[in-house]
This record gives C-alpha cells, sequence and structure tokens, in this order.
C-alpha cells in the first residue's frame, strides 16, 4: 500500500499560472491554420514540464506500507442484538471504510458460541447469516477465539461491536483477563457500544418475576405476586398452572412499566408442588420470557413454643389452635430451650405472665428468641405481666426492645410522691421501723430523676424529713430516712394532712401518698386518718398503704386504701420486702398493671385479627403500656387516672415486625380472670384470629440463612450459621433439571459456608444442605427454578459503562457506530523515496526532446522511427 505526500504542498499551486500562461502564448502564437502536430506535441510537452517542475518544487514524496494490518471484527448477534442485525451490518462497513492501509479484515459472531463469518480479505457477509446459538452471551470466550486467528509478522487489532453485557455477570472480571491477555500478545482492541435498549415502538411484555413463600404451612393463605413488564399500555392473559393443571387464569389490562398480578395459592393439601406462570399476548414481540416457574413446598402444621406459670393458657392455646399445631409447653419450669438451635425448630413462640428472669440461662434465651425472629421470620407473642416494666436489667432491655410496646407508666411530666413514715414505738417490734425505712428507700428507687418527693414521719410529734425535692437527690434523703428514731405517738391522720400541705403547692397533675406503718395507735389520740385519706382522694392525690406485718392494725390501713383510691400491700418479712416493692408496689406507684374492668376498643377496624368482629367485651385487667413508633395498635382501652383525672388510651393488642419476623404483644392475659369474657364468642374469635395471624410467612427450622445468586451461567449457594462451630461440616446435593444428582461440601469463608456450581440449562434445580456439628444435624431441602435465560430478558438495561470498565482506557470505546482505528507509527515498517530529482530529470529531458522536436519537420520525425522499423524489418 503506497502513500503519496508532498514537503510543500503549497507550492503546487505554482503550476496554475504557469499552465495559464503557457496556454495563453500557444493559443496567441500559433494560429489555428498552422496549428500542425510538431506545435501540438510541443505544447503537450511543455504542459508535461510544467506540472513536473511543480511536483518537484513541491517535493513529492511516495512512502510505501510495507507492514500488513489484520483487522477482525468481533460481532455480537446473541438474542439481545437480533433486533439490529442491521446496525451490526452498518457499523461493520464503518470499519471497513476507516481501515489502516494495507489491511485485511474478516469477521467473527458470536452469541453462547461463536464462529468465522468472513475470512481475512474475503468479501462481507452479512451478520444475519451467522449460525450460532443465539440464547447467551460470551464475550470473553469469542475474543479468545479470535486472538488464535492472527499470523505472525502483521499489526493485530479487533473491534469489538456488542451491548458490553454477557449472561454470565460475574464475566466481567474473565473479560478484563481476556483483554489483558490480548495487549500481552499485541493485539489491540477498540469497542463499538450497540444500543440494544428497548424503544416505544417496540411492544414486548415479559413474566420478570414471581414473589412468594417457599415453604409455608398448610391452610395458611399465601399468595403469588407476579411482576409484568410491558412497554406499553395493553392486554394480557396471565395462567397459573399447578403441576401441569391450570388453576387460575387472568385477564390483565398492563400500563406501561411494571404491573403486579396476585393469585391466591392453594394450601389445605400437604405436599411439594410445582407452579408454572404463562403469560400471553398479541403482537408479543418475544415469547421466550412469557414463563416462569416457581415451587413450593406445604408443611402440615405449625410448632409452638409456650412458656407460662399459667396451667389454664396450655389448655386455652390447644383449644385456639386446633390440630393443626404441635405445641410444646413449659408449664411453671424454669428449665426452658435456651438455644438457638433448640429454638430454631418453634414457628410461634409465647410468653405468657413469665417473670423471665426466673427462667434459667434467660439471658441466652432471650438472645436466641430475638435471632430466631429477627433472622429466620419466627413469631414472638408476649401475654399478660412479664414483669418488666420498672426494671433496668440489660437482657429485659433486650426484651423490650423487641417489643412494639414500652410497658410502663412513666410519663414525661414529672409526678409528686408522699411517703408517709411510722416512727411510733410500736414500730420497733420485730424490726417493723427497719423495714419502712427499707421501703421507701426502695420506693426512691422506683422514681424517676424528674420526680418530685417529699418524706414525713410521724409519732407523737409531725416531722416533715424532706420537703419537695426531685427525686435524683435521693442519696440524701436516703441518709435522712437511715436517721429516723421511734419516739411515743401515732398520729396518722395529722401526718397525712401535712404531706397533702406540702404536696398540694405544687402544681403537677399526678400525685400519691405511700404510707408505711403497722397501723397501732397504744395512746389513742383524737385521729381520723380515714377521713383525710377521703379528703385526699377528693383533691385528686391517691393513698396506699404499706403493712409492716402488723395483724392487729390492718382492718385500720385496709379502710385507709380502700377510702384512699390506693392499694393495700403486706410485707410478712425482710426477705419478701424487695420483691414485693418491685412488682405489685412499683405497679402501683407507677400505675403499671391496671386491674379493674376497663373497655376493649377496636382501633384498627380493618386489621386480619378482628376481621368479622365489631365488638369486644371488657377486659378486668392488662398490664399499661404505650405504643412505639411504628406499631401497628388494633385494640386499646381507655383509662381515666385517679390522680390527675387524665385519659389515655393504653394498647391491649398490638404488633409490629421485627427484622424478618412479627412480634404481637396483648397486654391482657390468654386465660385468667383478665380475660375470663373472652373465653367465648367474639373474644374468642379475636384469640384465634391472633393464633393464625402470627403463623411466620415462610418455614424456617434450621440454625442458619440460605440465599442462592444466580448470575446466568454459574450459581451460588450461600449458608450462613447463626453460630460458628469450628468443627462443623456443610454438605450439599445437588439434583438438576435432568435428574443428575451432584454432591459436594461447602467451603467457609471467615463467617459464612458457599457453594457455586454450574446452572446451564433452565428448569428446576433441587437442593439439599446438612449442616451438621456435635452430633447434630441441621437438614434443608430446597428448590430453585431458572425460568428462561438472562438473554431472554428483553428489559435489560444496556450502557457503556461496562466497555470502558474491560477495556480500561487502553482501547476506545464509540457510542455513534464510527470506530477510530489508527495504528502506532511505531508498529508500521514504511519505504519512503522522494522524487524530487527523477522529476527534474524527466523535466530537462522533455524539455530538451521539444526543442529537437521544435528544429525538425514533424514528417523528419516520423522518418526517423518509419525508417528505425524498415531496419529492424530486414
Amino acid at each position: 500500500m503506497k502513500n503519496i505526500s508532498f514537503d510543500n504542498p503549497y507550492l503546487l499551486l505554482t503550476a496554475v499560472p504557469a499552465l495559464v500562461i503557457l496556454a495563453c502564448a500557444f493559443f496567441w502564437a500559433v494560429r489555428k491554420e498552422n496549428r500542425s502536430a510538431s506545435p501540438v506535441v510541443s505544447f503537450v510537452i511543455h504542459i508535461i514540464v510544467v506540472i513536473l517542475v511543480a511536483l518537484s518544487l513541491a517535493g513529492t514524496v511516495v512512502t510505501t506500507v510495507m507492514t500488513e494490518t489484520n483487522v477482525y471484527v468481533v460481532a455480537d448477534v446473541s438474542y439481545s442484538s437480533n433486533r439490529n442485525l442491521d446496525k451490526i451490518d452498518e457499523y461493520i462497513e464503518n470499519v471497513s471504510e476507516n481501515l489502516p492501509f494495507n489491511s485485511k479484515m474478516g469477521v467473527v459472531c458470536f452469541g453462547k458460541d461463536h464462529t468465522l463469518l468472513t475470512r481475512l480479505g474475503e468479501e462481507i457477509t452479512s451478520v444475519k447469516q451467522a449460525e450460532i446459538d443465539d440464547s447467551a452471551t460470551d464475550i470473553a470466550s469469542a475474543l479468545d477465539y479470535t486472538s488464535t486467528l492472527f499470523g505472525s509478522g502483521v499489526i493485530k487489532r479487533i473491534v469489538l461491536i456488542t451491548d458490553g453485557k454477557q449472561t454470565d455477570s460475574r464475566a466481567t472480571s474473565r473479560l478484563i483477563a481476556s483483554i489483558e491477555n490480548l495487549y500481552a500478545n499485541d493485539i489491540h482492541i477498540d469497542t463499538v457500544f450497540l444500543d440494544n435498549n428497548l424503544n416505544e415502538s417496540q411492544y414486548e411484555i415479559q413474566v420478570s418475576g414471581v414473589d412468594y413463600t417457599q415453604s409455608t404451612y398448610i391452610n395458611h393463605e399465601t399468595t403469588a405476586d407476579v411482576l409484568l413488564q410491558s412497554t406499553k399500555d395493553s392486554k394480557a392473559i396471565v395462567g397459573l398452572y399447578r403441576n401441569g393443571e391450570k388453576i387460575d387464569e387472568r385477564a390483565s389490562q398492563l400500563t406501561k412499566g411494571y404491573n403486579v398480578v396476585n393469585f391466591e395459592l392453594p394450601t389445605s393439601v400437604a405436599g411439594t408442588f410445582d407452579y408454572e406462570i404463562r403469560l400471553s399476548s398479541e403482537s408479543d414481540r418475544s415469547t421466550f420470557n412469557n414463563t416462569c416457574f416457581f415451587t413450593q413446598k406445604i408443611v402440615s402444621g405449625i410448632k409452638v413454643l409456650l412458656v407460662t406459670t399459667n396451667e389454664a393458657d396450655l389448655e386455652r392455646a390447644q383449644k385456639l389452635y386446633g390440630s393443626d399445631a404441635e405445641i410444646d409447653a413449659y408449664v411453671n419450669k424454669t428449665k426452658v430451650p435456651c438455644s438457638i438451635d433448640e429454638i430454631c425448630k418453634y414457628d410461634e413462640i409465647i410468653i405468657s405472665d413469665v417473670d423471665v428472669r426466673e427462667l434459667q440461662n434467660y439471658t441466652a434465651f432471650i438472645d436466641s428468641v430475638d435471632k430466631a425472629v429477627s433472622l429466620f421470620g419466627k413469631s414472638l407473642v408476649t401475654m399478660g405481666d412479664l414483669k418488666i416494666q420498672n426494671k433496668t436489667d440489660d437482657v429485659l432491655k433486650q426484651l423490650e426492645n423487641m417489643l412494639p410496646v414500652r410497658f410502663g407508666n412513666n410519663d414525661t411530666d414529672p409526678k409528686v410522691y408522699g411517703i408517709v413514715i411510722d416512727t411510733s414505738r410500736s414500730m420497733q417490734n420485730a424490726s417493723h421501723l427497719i423495714m419502712a425505712k427499707q421501703s421507701a428507700i426502695h420506693l426512691l428507687g422506683l422514681l424517676s430523676d424528674e420526680d418530685y418527693v417529699t418524706v414525713v414521719s410521724f409519732s407523737g410529734d409531725i416531722t416533715v424529713i424532706q420537703s419537695p425535692t426531685k427525686a435524683k437527690n435521693r442519696n440524701e434523703i436516703i441518709n435522712k430516712i437511715n436517721a429516723i428514731q421511734p419516739t411515743q405517738g401515732t398520729y396518722i391522720g395529722k401526718a397525712m394532712e401535712e404531706t397533702y400541705k406540702l404536696m398540694s403547692s405544687l402544681t403537677y397533675g399526678q400525685k400519691q401518698v405511700m404510707l408505711i406503718s403497722d397501723g397501732e395507735s397504744y395512746t389513742l389520740e383524737n385521729d381520723d386518718p380515714i377521713a383525710v385519706a377521703r379528703k385526699l382522694k377528693n383533691s385528686g392525690i391517691v393513698t396506699s398503704v404499706i403493712n409492716t406485718n402488723n395483724t392487729q392494725g390492718e382492718l385500720t390501713l385496709q379502710r385507709i386504701a380502700e377510702q384512699g383510691g390506693g392499694s393495700y400491700y403486706y410485707i410478712e418479712n425482710e426477705e419478701s420486702l424487695e420483691e414485693l416493692i418491685f412488682s405489685s408496689v412499683a405497679d402501683d406507684m407507677t400505675e403499671s398493671v391496671i386491674e379493674r374492668p376497663s373497655p376493649v376498643i377496636i382501633g384498627r377496624t380493618g386489621d386480619e385479627t378482628v376481621k368479622g368482629i365489631t365488638y369486644l367485651p371488657d377486659v378486668s385487667g392488662y398490664v399499661y403500656s404505650r405504643a412505639k413508633s411504628g406499631a401497628v395498635t388494633v385494640l386499646h382501652s381507655e383509662y381515666l387516672k385517679v390522680s390527675s383525672g387524665d385519659i389515655t388510651n393504653p394498647p391491649l393488642y398490638a404488633y409490629w415486625n421485627y427484622g424478618n419476623g412479627k412480634v404481637s404483644t396483648l397486654t391482657t392475659t390468654l386465660a385468667g380472670k383478665w380475660n375470663s369474657s373472652w373465653q367465648e364468642g367474639a373474644g374468642e374469635s379475636f384469640l384465634k384470629n391472633v393464633a393464625s395471624f402470627s403463623v411466620p410467612e415462610e418455614r424456617v427450622d434450621y440454625p442458619y440463612t440460605l440465599s442462592i445468586e444466580y448470575d446466568g451461567k454459574y450459581s451460588t449457594v450461600e449458608m450462613v450459621p447463626v453460630i460458628l462451630n469450628p468443627y462443623a461440616t456443610a454438605q450439599i446435593k445437588i439434583t438438576s433439571p435432568d435428574l443428575k444428582t451432584v454432591t459436594g461440601q461447602l467451603t467457609f469463608d471467615s463467617a459464612r459456608y458457599y457453594y457455586s456450581f454450574e446452572t446451564p440449562m433452565t428448569g428446576k434445580y433441587s437442593l439439599t444442605i446438612d449442616y451438621s456439628y456435635d452430633g447434630k444435624s441441621f437438614v434443608s431441602e430446597s428448590a430453585f427454578n431458572i425460568s428462561y435465560s438472562p438473554e431472554y430478558d428483553s428489559f435489560a438495561v444496556f450502557d457503556p459503562s461496562d466497555l470502558h470498565t474491560a477495556v480500561r482506557n487502553r482501547g476506545t470505546v464509540s457510542e455513534n457506530g464510527v470506530p477510530r482505528i489508527e495504528n502506532d507509527e511505531n508498529e508500521i515498517s514504511t519505504y519512503k523515496v522522494s522524487y524530487t530529482v527523477p522529476f527534474l530529470i524527466a523535466a530537462i529531458v522533455l524539455y530538451v526532446a521539444d526543442i529537437i522536436i521544435r528544429k525538425l519537420k514533424w514528417n523528419d520525425i516520423r522518418g526517423l522511427f518509419v525508417s528505425n522499423v524498415k531496419r529492424k524489418g530486414r
């Protein structure tokens, strides 16, 4: 291949005026009648001489390219490109028109496989003629193949025309490695981005996926949410088939973009069922993506763990759940399942009227329940009083964080408490005064720092031990309480009157008096504490009483509590004092347990748990709480605070999602006097709805999470145990659609196990994983379906970013179909010849010839040649 260039191309223009002058001189000097052959030949010679001189002045150089360039176009003709085959032919033509000098071009086409369509230097054939498997895109293999086609001693170049998306989503690294290998073998690569994105003029619909539950329970409602995509508003028929038999069909009006069609799946029979979604519509461009398969397993029943202190709860639960549930009950037992291995086999965990601190390993129990709900999608249902209000234990905080309600009645506004302590001589008997002081000190521990407290002692005199102050000063107050000494006299009523005066000066709404006394009066003072208690109640101040183990004064103290609108408590000994204070007394002081007939209000009428229920009878008791943000409060009550007159709406039943699972809280009891009116009728229906609603979405009975990722050519199973065991083993068995079985061992990687395997065909893959340690084996069975190759995803998004990543700025990426193919000068071998001197010599020779011609006549010139011819003929 030769290339002509000029050192001074502008000097070529000198020929123009020279030729003009020459022509004018010729036509002026030689008349028409005298224009014989000789003057004409002379004129032509002068023209040639002028041109040769101009070429010499311009410095004419002829460059001959000695190195040959071989260019292969590697064209993507997979299914995603089939609507753009004409454009690919156009791009190949553009490449042909922009080849470097001394080049030959060939064409390789590829999809799942590859083929040489046009050999080097042959006439280009349309890519429509390529016979390849278009069900996938494998760029790396096509490039590897093309690299073997180049000969030696040539410049090697590849122009890749593709949308850049490979069927194997993990193949980007392999593609980069292939391109690096090309560069290592001196093969340069440029790319042309092929825009295969759908446009609005092309009508296409497809099934893009199905959201369903892989393993569910018999008679449990479950649905399949079918995701459809459409390029425009259209009508389509969507059918649902189970084990090959049609069970439902919908005529759907699709809108442009995403659409969801819901099918209710039958669950009346246990077993494993294979489903198929079929989509059909007129004028749909592709039918490869109109089917989708999935598999669902239905198990025979749920497993329930019931932990309770109420024997009636088991009988009640058995009646509510019926024969569909297997209930493991731990009634009044401290040893319960506590490891995640034991907990994970249960679908629902019910904790009813249990102080979890009394359970063995309660820390592990709560932690395992937390993991089972948040990770494995289990359900936790709490009922009644869990004794977690007014507690600061970190483990109980973990349990409370799971619940949709916050127990206890600790309002943000500060409250006022009056502690009235009996210091009469009778309190010296049987350590009564010691118990009174300890009771007062424990009561201080129940108050928040912003609450106000005043302490008054009484005997024959009334002493203000502490005027109203914030409870955060409790250390100072405790020192004053410990310094109290007994004296003669018992003025209970006067002490309560003095406390009333101290408290009434404060404007806070909730006020309460706690009287601590043995109730005895040996001096028979003129005093009426019962009337004073009635007066305090009428003023909005509740009076409760703690009897420090004295039966003789019990009647008086009980009447004080009754008329004061509060509660009466009896302390038998110092050992029982703390438990009483932090349970019943704490509930009373903070109004956290409400034991009185209370209305039940349905606050969320459309909820599944109250389906068909318009009224529920009153409950006789519940644990006061407040719903957390994000919780769904289905039932609540109305509570009138005697101390303040405020009306609140504490929840009776609320739930929320916690991680992958669900947590429900019934603040009344499952069985017993609190909800005795719920044992039949609407109350029983509600509790049955709660039991059904709490069933998890999916059945998981192994202590690890499973995920399966399909990337178009390979699939990867990832298994993450909740608790790692260094001696564990994880085995896998895979059954492919052709019923061939492969077994292997999962690889452990830091905190997970994984296994990658090839999934070359569509259909159902069944997996069995056995995770074993310490003689225990946890087996999971699952299945996943490959409905169609990702190559047939018509709504895939294509952009040139993958090509930029692959070539890494070492080659060009063209987005307009015109690649820039330029060889490096250092790669090309050339031979240059300057024609300045030869052109000048030729001009001189012609000039001499012109002189001769002008001196001789034409016949003489002819005679010279004719004579020579005759002499040669002799």
